[in-house]
């Protein structure tokens, strides 16, 4: 019954987004043409990836508000390192710092048992001041464009291959969480941290990996993100964060930790860059287009709420049966 549930909320998720994408496509002729379904899957890939990341700390019961300070850093040293000591430098140096966030971000969570909201807002604020540090205050550039020019070149007329690494990588955590032992543990912590520290779990390790993932992943965002614009400033960047939550509670992630699916993540991306890039197609606001997003995710909050309580009741009703079930003797 429950992995029933779950799959519901991921076709839930998915059938949102390709209604939304019907009714644009049925109402504006442009929402078809190349260029913007190009642009559709570039914001869904950054998304996509964000949220990923994201949703494993989640699903591991935790919280990462960082990644709105990791991403524009992870720019930010890509530009100013690649400029002086090359490209591929630049993008290690800002996917170690990204990494190391993330193994600080667990290590004290799980060492210190300090709250990891507690824990990323204070990284939060420590990347966002080591990017004003390494910026000096100043927007850095990029003279060489190529490289930017190379990943946001377009393959089929609709997707690059920064978007294509972005959608490799979530495969990558799907198949991680659905088919390997650490995916498992880090459900199992989700779920239950007392129980999973009692059996033996390495329950700290688990911990440093969901976060060195999300760090990871804002890390290779941010990293790509500068290369393709040339240029990275200090500061935050709530707006992805914002949309990433929206994206994986959207997805079917439990705020609880345990539950939810790499697959319904990325349909929660789809669909908010579905509506995102379809009403500003229509000309609509950004303010009305994030009361849309919020109204979206309230509409699936309402709907998961009777359905979660069936699936409660069903379990209970299960357990006690089994509890109660007298073997009989032959």
């Amino acid at each position: 019954m429950v992995r029933i549930y779950w799959h519901f909320r991921t076709l839930l998720a998915w059938s949102l987004a390709v209604l939304a994408f019907i009714a644009f496509a049925l109402t504006n002729p442009a929402f078809l043409n190349a260029g913007n379904l190009y642009s559709l899957l570039q914001s869904f890939a950054v998304l996509a990836l964000v949220a990923t990341g994201l949703a494993i700390v989640m699903i591991a019961g935790e919280f990462d508000l960082s990644i709105a300070g990791t991403i524009p850093l992870a720019g930010l040293i890509a530009v100013k390192v690649g400029e002086t000591a090359g490209i591929p430098l630049g993008v290690a140096a800002a996917i170690a710092v990204t990494v190391a966030v993330g193994v600080l971000n667990g290590w004290l969570t799980a060492h210190y048992a300090v709250p990891s909201l507690a824990v990323t807002v204070g990284t939060l604020v420590l990347t966002i001041g080591l990017g004003f540090a390494v910026a000096g205050g100043k927007i850095v550039t990029l003279t060489d464009f190529e490289p930017g020019l190379w990943l946001d070149q377009a393959i089929a007329e609709i997707v690059s291959p920064r978007a294509l690494l972005h959608v490799v990588l979530v495969v990558a955590a799907g198949w991680l969480m659905a088919k390997t032992w650490s995916g498992m543990k880090i459900r199992a912590v989700g779920s239950d941290r007392q129980r999973s520290s009692a059996s033996g779990l390495p329950v700290t390790r688990v911990l440093i990996l969901a976060f060195v993932i999300s760090g990871l992943f804002a890390g290779v965002a941010g990293a790509l993100q500068g290369l393709t614009l040339a240029s990275g400033a200090p500061g935050s960047d709530e707006a992805t964060l914002l949309q990433a939550v929206t994206a994986a509670i959207i997805g079917g992630v439990a705020l609880t930790g345990g539950k939810g699916s790499i697959p319904g993540v990325a349909a929660g991306a789809m669909l908010l860059a579905v509506v995102g890039n379809g009403l500003s197609l229509q000309g609509t606001s950004t303010a009305i287009i994030q009361l849309i997003n919020g109204g979206i995710l309230l509409l699936i909050v309402v709907i998961d709420r009777p359905l979660n309580r069936i699936v409660n009741k069903s379990v209970e009703n299960s357990m006690s049966t089994t509890q109660h079930r007298v073997p009989t003797n032959h």
